[in-house]
């Protein structure tokens, strides 16, 4: 077992003999942390928590009590392939949280610095960004993309293989099978985007002169009856094209499944 000297491991935690588990690395009472585990320095385990397969959680973590992190996915077709998950450093894991190894191949990641709330779920092969918000019982079904600064609130979906844009806000009970865009808020079932994540941005410390041309592509692409290829071509020849304006062209010009639109409702007709 490769335990530093350092650590403080409750008697009743159940720690492989195979796992790494760093500096000053806190595991609490009746926690089981499987043999393919690898825990970072200056992490605390609260109780009842599970960590199997292979699994990375990164520094100054806190898992804080009875979450199951690395199990395999609830995905019929897969068959015990070698896969894992990676989360980064100072990730915050709450109670009953959910995040499930990666189907056929790769790893399930979380970023640096999230905070995901109770009941929240992790599929198979999500990939999240840095700096992420999970309200409880939000769900990110297998494949999903979640870009930096995002805030997903409490019991919200959408379908997997879609993406959300980097510092989108979700509002709550929101689903969607089209991707969210980036800098935006989608709110409802199925998903309309309201307008800017004024209050997200801000937040960020992005600079006015960016939020007013965020406004200006917000009002062209929704409010302006152009199509998204007219709107996207406006946007490039009157618009600052400030890093996150590029960002913004680039996500729907990317986008494989669709981004969700001012009617979006229509597509469920």
């Amino acid at each position: 077992m490769s335990i530093c000297t350092t650590s403080n491991i409750h008697p009743t935690a159940i720690v492989s003999k195979e796992a790494k588990i760093g500096s000053d690395v806190i595991i609490g009472p009746y926690s089981h942390i499987g043999p393919g585990v690898e825990i970072k320095d200056k992490t605390y385990i609260g109780p009842q928590v599970i960590i199997d397969g292979n699994t990375e959680i990164g520094s100054g973590c806190k898992l804080i009590a009875a979450c199951s992190i690395g199990l395999p996915p609830q995905d019929i077709s897969y068959k015990d392939e070698s896969t894992g998950v990676k989360i980064g450093n100072n990730t915050v894991i709450r109670e009953y949280v959910t995040v499930h190894k990666a189907s056929k191949e790769g790893f399930t990641t979380i970023g640096n610095d999230c905070y995901l709330m109770n009941y929240v779920h992790i599929g198979h092969n999500v990939q999240v960004g840095n700096s992420v918000i999970m309200a409880n019982s939000a769900m990110l079904p297998g494949y999903v993309v979640v870009e930096d600064f995002v805030f997903i609130s409490g019991l919200s979906t959408i379908h997997q293989h879609c993406r959300i844009g980097e510092s989108a806000m979700v509002g709550a009970m929101t689903g969607s099978r089209l991707d969210l865009p980036p800098y935006f808020i989608a709110d409802g079932r199925p998903a309309k985007i309201r307008g800017v994540n004024r209050v997200g941005l801000r937040r960020r410390s992005i600079k006015p002169g960016v939020r007013e041309e965020l406004g200006k592509a917000y009002k062209i692409i929704y409010l302006s009856g152009l199509n998204t290829t007219n709107a996207l071509s406006k946007i490039e020849t009157e618009l600052v094209q400030f890093e996150e304006i590029k960002k913004l062209i680039n996500f729907y010009r990317t986008s494989k499944r669709g981004v969700v639109g001012i009617d979006a409702e229509d597509l469920f007709e």
